[in-house]
């Protein structure tokens, strides 16, 4: 219910500071109870999107109070098109920000061990099959910030696990033709050998190579609606499949369209 209801939050009309309609009337559209309702209310709530007082009743807060490094939140985001175009640009940009470092750091600080590992995963994406290949790219790239072995920048990882497993799992699920998830593994081969080798340049202008197309992709997509499939992806963390959810139980928000269309 919690998903339903986040949703409208985040993609109806509603501004900062709007309040929300009654349990009673929510309760009604959805066609359940107060009491589920209720706890809906409580989940965004815990999530920021939300604040319930007395008074003045439930309303929405501005997005800067939003968590929005919550996977459900996530999630939400990557439901419209322009949304996803918008998500690709800011996770680009934090990309760009740690991971080139990250990985001139690996090369110089890695164990032969840790080494070893970057590699042979980097290798499993030549050989993994359909989306199993997603969950092995987000650990090559979380191998890598962990090799830094500066506890400050290791703190990104949980943060950055998430982000990178949407950003993947949406571009393979709801992305098409030329813009849709490519594994890529043969620079991600040339990336785990430079760190490989201790070549921490190389390894840096590497990371840096994997990143650009990243950017390519939101520009097409902002042009051409045709590369947008339009599923829904709910993300739960760790590394169980997204849920395409049916249309005989959710409606996601269509910006091309108004306020809402349902899934096919």
């Amino acid at each position: 219910m919690e998903i339903i209801v986040g949703i409208d939050v985040l993609f109806r009309a509603t501004e900062t500071g709007s309040t929300l309609p009654v349990e009673m009337d929510l309760a009604d559209e959805y066609s359940v109870s107060r009491t589920v309702i209720r706890d809906a209310i409580k989940v965004l709530s815990g999530k920021g999107l939300v604040r319930t007082a007395r008074r003045y009743g439930t309303r929405v807060c501005d997005q800067s109070q939003w968590n929005m490094l919550d996977p459900d939140v996530v999630g939400w985001r990557l439901s419209d098109r322009l949304s996803y175009v918008n998500y690709q640009r800011e996770i680009s940009d934090l990309r760009f920000l740690v991971e080139p470092g990250a990985a001139a750091m690996a090369a110089h600080r890695a164990t032969e061990n840790e080494k070893a590992h970057i590699l042979a995963l980097a290798r499993k994406m030549a050989t993994d099959v359909e989306d199993q290949v997603l969950e092995t790219d987000v650990q090559f790239h979380i191998a890598i910030v962990r090799c830094t072995h500066n506890s400050l920048i290791q703190a990104f990882v949980p943060s950055l696990e998430i982000l990178l497993r949407a950003l993947f799992r949406t571009s393979y699920h709801a992305l098409r033709d030329a813009i849709r998830y490519d594994p890529n593994p043969e620079i991600h081969i040339a990336l785990a050998m430079a760190i490989a080798g201790g070549r921490a340049e190389e390894a840096r202008h590497i990371a840096m190579a994997i990143l650009p197309r990243g950017n390519a992709a939101a520009d097409s997509l902002e042009l051409h609606n045709d590369f947008w499939e339009g599923k829904l992806i709910i993300f739960r963390g760790g590394e169980d499949c997204p849920t395409c959810l049916p249309a005989c139980l959710f409606r996601a928000y269509s910006s091309e369209s108004g306020p809402f269309e349902e899934q096919g």
